[in-house]
């Protein structure tokens, strides 16, 4: 299998280590959608808990089309709140293992 440009583009960011408020950038972009997904995919492997659910969560009301590709290589669409709402729930992402995190009611509790 070959890695997609979303793939380099997520490795190069770590390698780099962009400093917070240029990924805060990123995920504020409202003009380019992948940019915005690439921005939350790094928050989510690097941020602690309460920073991805601050940032993540008001994605959920993004309704854009995005083209994904899948395990298989094949293309498919999907929405950008699917993709953050598998960041924000699920153990993985793009087939990457994610950090765990603790579930929102256990944060809002402290």
């Amino acid at each position: 299998r070959r890695p997609s440009e979303f793939m380099c583009l997520l490795l190069k960011m770590l390698q780099i280590q962009p400093e917070r408020s240029i990924v805060l950038e990123l995920i504020a972009n409202n003009d380019y959608k992948y940019v915005r997904v690439l921005g939350a995919t790094y928050l989510r492997l690097t941020g602690n808990a309460q920073e991805i659910y601050q940032f993540l969560e008001p994605l959920l009301v993004d309704y854009r089309k995005i083209r994904y590709r899948n395990v298989e290589a094949k293309y498919e669409m999907k929405h950008v709140d699917e993709i953050v709402d598998q960041l924000l729930v699920g153990g993985s992402a793009f087939d990457i293992a994610l950090p765990r995190i603790p579930v929102r009611w256990h944060l809002e509790k402290v």
